[in-house]
């Protein structure tokens, strides 16, 4: 247990740069990372249905069987929201050996496509972080409750991205219209929403507080190491 964290520690060092530049509210996780709430499912449900829904978006919720060391993997990967593009394969495609999009990504997509930007991550040996603390494709959407009866394998391009109402706050709508509208240049291209909203049916206590320690990186200029203690279990 005690390695796994290390490689967790390790994984989510930002600079100042990344929290800039990358999807979605940055600027506010520079003044600090808020706390995460434990919602009740029926609260979660209207967090998700304030936000737009069209034909090729499709909503997922964290399986409430998960072990803490994974839900806490998918709440870093909404620090900010982190956006995945697979192909019809189930393959993450990479952008300049960037494994998800930044600010500048969606600007050149916006006024492209996706196959003129992106190629194979495997191709250009990129190690990439999401499979190595969530798995493939399939495996992260089998830590969902997303239903076994959706196909997804029609679609040219499958976008994956991990959404958190309490670190998103108020900007939350704002930011999804700008991800989704910079791929309106895409054909068959379909969204999966992966909502890392702390849910009370997993075991946590009702109104409880989850709170990130964000510390400075020793001897580095603008690092911060971003860490998730404990979840607040009954």
């Amino acid at each position: 247990m005690k390695k796994h964290k290390l490689k967790l520690d390790w994984i989510f060092l930002f600079s100042l740069t990344i929290f800039l530049f990358s999807c979605g509210t940055a600027v506010k996780l520079l003044v600090g990372l808020p706390n995460l709430k434990v919602y009740s499912q029926e609260e979660i449900n209207r967090n998700i249905s304030l936000l737009p829904k069209e034909e090729n978006v499709f909503d997922a919720q964290l399986d409430k069987d998960l072990e803490s060391s994974e839900i806490k993997n998918f709440i870093y990967m909404s620090i900010p929201y982190r956006s995945y593009i697979y192909n019809s394969d189930d393959l993450l495609l990479c952008y300049n050996g960037e494994t998800f999009c930044t600010i500048d990504q969606l600007n050149d997509i916006k006024d492209s496509t996706i196959n003129e930007n992106y190629q194979i991550c495997s191709e250009n040996n990129v190690d990439t972080d999401i499979d190595s603390y969530l798995g493939s494709f399939d495996d992260i959407l089998s830590k969902t409750n997303i239903s076994n009866d959706l196909k997804f394998d029609a679609y040219d391009h499958k976008v994956i991205v991990f959404m958190n109402t309490d670190i998103a706050k108020d900007e939350i709508i704002d930011d999804w219209n700008y991800i989704y509208n910079s791929l309106n240049n895409n054909s068959n291209f379909v969204f999966i929403r992966v909502w890392t909203d702390l849910n009370e049916n997993w075991g946590l206590k009702e109104n409880g507080k989850a709170r990130f320690k964000v510390r400075r990186v020793k001897e580095s200029k603008g690092e911060y190491e971003i860490t998730l203690p404990k979840l607040p279990y009954k």
